[in-house]
């Protein structure tokens, strides 16, 4: 490996590791199984060095690897929930952040991940469906119900009036 492979690999990891971490939370609740589907989508980008057209197409296909490794953590056998909601908020800055981020939390795991992505890390409905390997109008379904669910819970809770 060169100088310059390895400046690459350090500077994307430096850029995406905390965003693929955080997702990685999110869909397995576990840290050290988050921490594993992080560092193994950095080797496959080693492995695979595959060109991108933008930053935006390097972060795709990593968030798309952390997925998909994500989703077979959830198959293993050994997968079991472990941690807790509060230290996946611990990764949130801001109070408020926090706040809806519990809420986001208590979403069943098929929308708890589209919210994340759409609201969080900024993807669009076509994006995440290439992301998530889905039809871009489950992914449209997903994110009104899960907005709609999310409303409902945030209503109730008193953060604000329908």
């Amino acid at each position: 490996m060169t100088d310059a492979d390895r400046e690459y690999y350090s500077e994307a990891y430096d850029k995406y590791a905390a965003d693929l971490y955080r997702m990685s939370l999110i869909y397995l609740k576990k840290r050290e199984d988050a921490e594993e589907a992080v560092a193994d989508a950095f080797v496959r980008l080693m492995e695979y060095r595959p060109k991108f057209e933008n930053d935006a197409h390097e972060k795709a296909w990593l968030m798309k690897t952390t997925v998909n490794i994500c989703k077979n953590l959830r198959k293993s056998v050994l997968f079991r929930r472990v941690i807790t909601n509060d230290e996946v908020l611990s990764y949130m800055s801001a109070p408020e952040e926090v706040t809806i981020m519990e809420e986001v939390l208590s979403l069943p795991p098929e929308y708890r991940v589209i919210i994340y992505m759409h609201y969080y890390q900024g993807y669009k409905s076509d994006e995440i469906a290439a992301i998530l390997g889905m039809n871009k109008n489950t992914v449209l379904s997903r994110l009104s119900r899960g907005r709609k669910k999310l409303k409902s819970i945030l209503t109730e809770g008193g953060f604000f009036y329908a």
